[in-house]
């Protein structure tokens, strides 16, 4: 009896889910309607900004960090050191919690690794040794 009830209401949802499916996908295939009139051009200002003279960009980081210690480094390595930890710890649940594992774990090293430097950096900006 329990397999019946269970079969019955496999059916049913079935049934619904190709319902909703064909129902949707009818309303998405409709024709498309005339196209509108073409319109003419509006007339516009030269923006006022555009006449001065372009701004130049101010490069951020220009602290002296030992040689080779860039945000590159600092990123990649804590997005491997991430990948790796989330891996390892995500194998209790095999493939399927290693993968997100990996992600998560590379994406939250990336972030720490990044960050460090801009700590870092901002520490050498607050002692005045930039």
């Amino acid at each position: 009896m329990r397999s019946i009830s269970r079969f019955a209401l496999t059916v049913i949802g079935a049934l619904v889910a190709i319902a909703l499916t064909v129902g949707f996908a009818a309303t998405a295939s409709a024709t498309p309607g005339g196209s509108p009139e073409p319109t003419a051009p509006v007339p516009t200002e030269p923006i006022a900004a555009a006449a001065g003279p372009t701004p130049r960009a101010t490069p951020i980081g220009g602290c002296p960090l030992p040689p080779g210690d860039t945000i590159e480094v600092r990123t990649l390595v804590g997005g491997l050191l991430g990948a790796a930890i989330g891996g390892i710890a995500g194998l209790p649940i095999f493939l399927a919690g290693a993968i997100p594992g990996l992600v998560i774990g590379g994406l939250l090293g990336v972030l720490i690794g990044s960050t460090s430097y801009a700590v870092d950096e901002g520490h050498l900006q607050q002692q005045g040794l930039c």
